[in-house]
């Protein structure tokens, strides 16, 4: 593909326009190129293989004839491979923080889509890797007006205006999906009285007892083929999953845990900038979702621990 062509495809993967650089483009023809090369990590024969900032940058040297400098790296690391990465479409390989070793690749199914021709193939790939529309515009938001949420093929439920339902909404329509085939709203909660959404049959099938004047969490959606719960605080200026919440929504899923069922408890954030805000407070045993970076997950692990 040409550079034209790669960031042509950028946009219509809703790639941020103003990451769609030459230089965006010239990393990812970098990670596409199965040529072969010296000078490489061991083990790698291409640039496809893996390769280091400085791979790329003779890449671009030799292969485009473009004389950029050693002192870009950071600039091809931070404002082109760091979005891709965050967009899932390049996998950082890294042991440490300072790791000379560091190599980049592309993802499989993003690599797949530069060799497919046009046909339903590409076209369903690209749907799947797409990102969300709302990440481009979400500072157009008006938050005077009311939350449709999608909570399945053709059923839309529609939540009270504010940024809390907002996150919300990334969490049942981009989170559930990322995490379960064929996710099912089991609650979904609203800052408003009597706004929100319960599927009553569902939970009685979970053994889930639902009480609306318990302090429940913000979401709770179902998977059944991984049986599994996703319990989710949508956190905003308040009540991320903390070490005592845990202990509540434990207690609450102990009916779906009977069933064999697991759950996952996760807070949900909409940038770094306010998790930072919380990260102290998250307990061991839940995880992380941040809605400005949509396809990574942090998982706060408590290690087995064993006396003997």
């Amino acid at each position: 593909m040409t550079v034209d062509e790669i960031k042509a495809l950028l946009q219509e993967l809703n790639f941020p326009s103003r990451r769609i650089t030459e230089q965006t483009a010239f990393c990812i023809l970098a990670l596409a190129d199965t040529s072969p090369r010296r000078g490489l990590l061991a083990g790698h024969m291409c640039l496809a293989d893996g390769a280091r900032i400085h791979d790329i940058l003779n890449f671009v040297r030799q292969e485009i004839g473009r004389p950029v400098a050693e002192n870009t790296r950071e600039s091809y690391r931070k404002t082109s491979l760091r979005p891709l990465m965050e967009a899932g479409w390049v996998i950082r390989h890294q042991l440490s923080t300072n790791d000379p070793h560091t190599y980049y690749r592309l993802h499989p199914d993003f690599a797949r889509l530069l060799t497919l021709p046009p046909g339903l193939e590409r076209d369903g790939l690209i749907a799947r890797l797409r990102l969300p529309e709302r990440r481009r515009a979400k500072r157009k938001l008006d938050l005077r007006q009311d939350v449709p949420v999608t909570l399945a093929p053709g059923e839309v439920h529609v939540l009270s205006p504010g940024r809390h339902n907002l996150l919300e909404r990334a969490v049942v329509e981009v989170l559930g999906p990322a995490l379960l085939r064929h996710p099912q709203v089991v609650y979904l909660g609203d800052t408003a009285p009597r706004m929100g959404y319960q599927n009553r049959p569902l939970m009685r099938r979970l053994n889930l007892p639902i009480d609306v004047s318990m302090s429940l969490p913000d979401v709770i959606m179902y998977g059944a083929e991984e049986q599994t719960l996703l319990v989710v605080e949508a956190v905003i200026s308040s009540g991320p999953v903390t070490p005592i919440r845990l202990a509540k929504l434990q207690a609450l899923t102990t009916g779906p845990a009977n069933l064999g069922m697991q759950a996952l408890y996760i807070s949900a954030f909409q940038s770094r900038h306010i998790f930072r805000r919380f990260v102290e407070e998250i307990a061991w045993g839940s995880s992380v979702w941040i809605a400005d970076e949509p396809y990574n997950i942090i998982h706060f692990a408590a290690l087995p621990y064993d006396n003997g």
